[in-house]
């Protein structure tokens, strides 16, 4: 082979795992705190009483003998032939006030968090040969896996549908459907505009009417006047034909009538004050969320529904073909940092749940109250073990955690290369099983299982990388001060 340098010197220099400890490192550096931030403030019952939460670290993993006697050094070999886990210290500060005074401040610690091997927090980071054999290690071992009660456990990649992407398709009923996943933090509530096949448009999203017109919605959202309406559609030929039969259709005259539709369907029953009040919360928080959730962002969310309608109306009528759910432009994997951020966020909303509960049993037995009286570390150490051990994840993601192979060199190099789908493996689903075209020198066709996995477990070819999470606001901020300026609708 003519090209075996150059794989040679590709791999002398290059982690094998590098993806999946980019990943952890970037969830420990900036996920972490985002997700501390999001529950900075926790009100209980108990209306006086206030704790607000920041400052949220991981140390280095550390162990407390049978004594209690506290170790600082705990090595990953060390994990593994005393059957411990291999996890550091989370720490955060509380600050408790009762009536707006502050009552007790302190650093609490909160649980255990499971450190990657070979991550910035592991012992074993940065360390030469010689040094890993001294601590038991082997020098080849590419790390990006974790240590859970003795055992080595890799996170298998999840391949998902990309959040925030509007996808074109064909419903059973021949209908057009325009689709997205809207994602914020924890929350992901599936938004689709449909175009019937007399053309009206209807929409659903989570706590929304079965039934709900489009355009009774947008009038909810802040478009008042046909101008308005026609200057948000591109001025088509059909788009205009199925502008105008809706708005004939459309028997809701003002923006206040649009949201009592909505209020009758999410607050029945109720006076029409709370009605508005409740309609305008459930499109403020469930409605396109990654837009944002002000009252502001109302306009915006207007017309990004004016696209997705848009699109779905030139499907219709041939002038856009459908999107292609395999294709991989379309697809997003969620490594190890990913699937360490979901079940962090979910681990702390019951932390934090706990928290309010011990509070209130608290004030109501007259006990005294502090910080260290109502916190309980095992609130969140318990579900992230109880999840890296048996893989149930969240979401009803089973599979997740995999004992990694040692049976030889290559059995855990290929684990930390899986990818697997969620798609139910007992269905055909023939097409999400076929190699597609884009997996071409991203995925390995030859190594999948055989059976009801085959096609829906995959491996990354050896020279395949994932780049980490990058945020949207640096781009947007370079662009405006290269003079880019948005378009008017």
């Amino acid at each position: 082979m003519q090209n075996w340098e150059i794989i040679e010197a590709y791999f002398r220099d290059k982690n094998f795992a590098q993806m999946e400890i980019d990943s952890f490192n970037q969830f420990v550096k900036k996920k972490l705190p985002e997700i501390v931030e999001e529950n900075s403030e926790i009100v209980p019952k108990i209306e006086e009483v206030k704790i607000e939460l920041s400052d949220i670290e991981v140390s280095n993993p550390k162990i407390v003998e049978a004594d209690g006697s506290p170790r600082s050094e705990f090595f990953p070999m060390e994990a593994r032939t005393r059957n411990r886990s291999y996890s550091g210290p989370l720490s955060l500060t509380m600050r408790m006030l009762r009536r707006d005074v502050e009552q007790d401040i302190r650093r609490a610690y909160i649980g255990e968090l499971p450190i990657m091997l070979k991550s910035k927090l592991c012992w074993l980071n940065g360390k030469s040969d010689d040094e890993l054999i001294e601590m038991g290690e082997d020098p080849k071992d590419p790390g990006g896996y974790f240590i859970i009660n003795g055992s080595e456990k890799a996170l298998m990649t999840q391949e998902v549908l990309a959040s925030d992407r509007v996808l074109i398709s064909e419903n059973a009923k021949k209908e057009i459907d325009a689709e997205v996943i809207s994602t914020r933090g924890a929350f992901k509530g599936r938004v689709r505009v449909s175009r019937k096949n007399d053309g009206m448009l209807n929409i659903t999203f989570p706590s929304s009417p079965k039934k709900l017109k489009l355009f009774v919605l947008l009038k909810a959202l802040g478009l008042k006047t046909l101008r308005e309406f026609k200057d948000a559609f591109p001025d088509e030929k059909e788009i205009e034909n199925d502008l105008l039969l809706n708005w004939q259709q459309t028997v809701v005259k003002t923006e206040e009538e649009a949201l009592d539709r909505l209020g009758k369907y999410v607050a029945p029953g109720q006076v029409i004050d709370y009605r508005l009040r409740r309609a305008q919360e459930v499109i403020d928080a469930f409605l396109l969320p990654h837009i944002g959730q002000k009252k502001e962002d109302r306009l915006t969310k207007a017309y990004y529904l004016t696209m997705m309608a848009t699109k779905a109306i030139e499907s219709a009528y041939n002038l856009r073909s459908e999107d292609d759910k395999d294709h991989y432009s379309n697809k997003r994997l969620e490594l190890s940092g990913k699937l360490m951020e979901h079940l962090f966020r979910y681990s702390f909303k019951y932390f934090i749940k706990d928290l309010k509960f011990q509070i209130d049993r608290t004030v109501t037995r007259r006990r005294k109250l502090n910080i260290s009286t109502v916190v309980r570390p095992g609130a969140v150490s318990e579900r992230i073990r109880f999840a890296m051990s048996t893989g149930n994840w969240i979401g009803r993601a089973t599979g997740v955690s995999k004992f990694m192979d040692r049976v030889n060199y290559l059995s855990p190099l290929t684990d930390l290369r899986k990818v697997k789908s969620p798609l139910n493996k007992n269905r055909e689903l023939y097409e999400a099983r076929d190699v597609h075209g884009t997996h071409w020198g991203r995925l390995g066709p030859v190594e999948t299982p055989d059976g009801p996995q085959c096609g829906l477990v995959k491996n990354l070819a050896l020279m395949a990388e994932v780049t980490t999470e990058s945020e949207e606001a640096p781009i947007e901020e370079l662009l405006h001060k290269k003079g880019v300026k948005m378009r008017k609708l």
